[in-house]
C-alpha cells in the first residue's frame, strides 16, 4: 500500500466512492423493450448488474448480458448515466450506466441463466414502463428518449434532469 502524507489523506478521504452497475437497453426489431425478471427481486428490469473490480462499465455490461441471457451483444453508446446517493442496500452511492446494446432479431436465441433470471419478455414501451420496477422506470423513459435523440442523458435520481 502506498503511504500518503496527512494532508493528502484528508483529500483522499473526501473523494466520492461508488458502486458501479452497468446494464443494457435492448429492443427487438419492432422496438419492444427487453426486460428480465431476476430471481432475487420482485420487479422487472434491464439485463445487467454489478461491474467487477478491474472491469470497465462497458466490459461489465457485456459480461452481464452474456451471463444473464446467453447472447453476446455489442455494448454501444451510453444512453443514461445515473448517480444515486441512497440505494437502501449498499452504504456507498451507486453509479448506474445504461448502454445501448442494440436489437435482438432472434429472441429464440436467448438462454436465461438458471437461478439468476426467471423470465424475460419484450414489451411495448408503455407496457415496459408499467412492468418495470420504480428503480428503473425513470431510466427506461430516458433511454427511449436518449436513443431517439442520439445523446446521453444524465439523471441523478430525484434531481432535475440534466443532459450530458
Amino acid at each position: 500500500m502506498v503511504e500518503t502524507d496527512p494532508s493528502s489523506r484528508a483529500l483522499i478521504d473526501r473523494i466520492a466512492v461508488s458502486g458501479t452497475v452497468a446494464a443494457a437497453f435492448i429492443t427487438d426489431v419492432s422496438g419492444q423493450v427487453l426486460l428480465v425478471k431476476p430471481a432475487s427481486r420482485d420487479e422487472w428490469g434491464f439485463v445487467g448488474g454489478w461491474v467487477d473490480r478491474g472491469e470497465s462499465p462497458h466490459q461489465g455490461c457485456a459480461r452481464e448480458v452474456e451471463e444473464e441471457i446467453g447472447v453476446a451483444l455489442p455494448v454501444g453508446d451510453l444512453l443514461v448515466l445515473d448517480w444515486l446517493t441512497e440505494t437502501g442496500y449498499v452504504d456507498e452511492p451507486l453509479t448506474f450506466y445504461l448502454f445501448d446494446s442494440g436489437v435482438i432479431d432472434e429472441p429464440n436465441l436467448i438462454r436465461l441463466r438458471a437461478g439468476e433470471i426467471e423470465q424475460f419478455g419484450f414489451f411495448p414501451p408503455e407496457q415496459a414502463l408499467s412492468r418495470c420496477g420504480e428503480f428503473n422506470r425513470a431510466r427506461l423513459g430516458l433511454a427511449l428518449e436518449a436513443r431517439r435523440m442520439g445523446r446521453t442523458v444524465y439523471q441523478p435520481l430525484g434531481q432535475p434532469r440534466q443532459e450530458a
